[in-house]
């Protein structure tokens, strides 16, 4: 079968390995239809982040079911549309059972697709196949009536707008909440979609980017658009970074409010960062960091997106076919879906 594997700073090639089979209970081997570009995975390319090749890529996608182990016979079937965390999670251990699955203490820390160190062991999705091991705790069957291109980047990029927005609507009523764009685009632009659809909260997006700006607002969003982010002049009471860069970080912060929230989907490759302590200390913020749930977040978001709440198809720029996915994933575009 066919695998695309990043081999070095911007270059990436297809390699031929032996196709996949079913080698134990609780299997599933699933044929990749669509497959999200993750916001990250342009960064990794081009060799700013921590990550190093070779590896496959893609963690994002949707698919069919080809075969499955014969304990899941009466389970799942052949053809069945299907979508994965990216996260590889067992669903017995400490972690899985008190809903971290991200911390899955069965398989080597921060195992996945398309990234080290899991995807040595489990592969990318821009292949012919993937293997879902704990294939009852992992998968998740999709209406036939949602849009596997619209839904291609559920496991992550739009698993993320649970962590950044969703999971705190509860604990402020009528909040406002500001959502700064930027190198994380993708996720930006759905956490301040789903907060405009759901009208769960009155919405702010700003960027310095125009093409996210135009995309918003085409949708309805609310906007505001910066040459460079400016001293904040309001407060809100949830800010959910996904700039990814210290003048987005450094603005977010300072539009905190009294008793607000401060989420973020940013990844700065340092220990060493600062945040205005002092200040963030007497307005009382809460301060959400760390990696995405992406089994909890997709069970989530999903009823939001099966009932029509929520349109993440909204967001999709670009697609391209399957045999031209070594040349569409290094060109740039706010949201990129593979398909096949």
């Amino acid at each position: 079968m066919r695998r695309l594997m990043f081999r070095k700073k911007g270059i990436l090639e297809w390699e031929e390995v032996e196709p996949l089979s079913i080698t134990g209970e609780n299997q599933v081997i699933v044929e990749p239809i669509s497959i999200a570009r993750c916001d990250l995975d342009l960064p990794i390319l081009r060799g700013e982040t921590l990550f190093r090749a070779p590896f496959p890529v893609g963690h994002e996608f949707v698919g069919k079911i080809k075969s499955v182990s014969e304990d899941l016979a009466n389970l799942y079937s052949v053809g069945m549309t299907v979508v994965s965390p990216f996260q590889i999670s067992c669903g017995t251990c400490p972690a899985c059972l008190h809903h971290h699955s991200n911390s899955c203490e069965s398989v080597p820390y921060t195992s996945g697709y398309g990234m080290p160190p899991g995807a040595h062991s489990f592969g990318g999705a821009i292949a012919d196949e993937i293997k879902i091991p704990f294939a009852k705790q992992m998968l998740f069957e999709i209406d036939k009536k949602i849009d596997a291109i619209g839904i291609a980047s559920l496991s992550d990029n739009i698993a993320e707008v649970w962590k950044l927005a969703g999971r705190f609507l509860n604990q402020k009523k009528d909040p406002k909440v500001l959502v700064v764009g930027g190198f994380a685009g993708s996720i930006g632009l759905y956490t301040a979609l789903f907060l405009h659809q759901t009208k769960k909260a009155e919405v702010l997006y700003v960027d310095t980017n125009s093409e996210r700006i135009q995309l918003a607002e085409s949708l309805g969003i609310p906007v505001e658009h910066y040459s460079q982010f400016p001293k904040p002049t309001k407060k809100y009471d949830l800010v959910c970074d996904a700039s990814a860069e210290k003048s987005g970080w450094d603005f977010a912060l300072r539009s905190l409010g009294r008793n607000a929230i401060f989420s973020s989907a940013s990844i700065f490759w340092t220990n060493q960062w600062e945040i205005p302590y002092l200040e963030m200390y007497n307005q009382g913020v809460e301060i959400h960091l760390g990696r995405v749930e992406s089994k909890e977040s997709i069970e989530a978001l999903y009823p939001y997106i099966l009932s029509g709440t929520f349109t993440p198809e909204k967001i999709v720029t670009k697609t391209a076919n399957f045999d031209n996915a070594k040349d569409a994933w290094l060109e740039e575009s706010i949201k990129l879906v593979i398909t096949k």
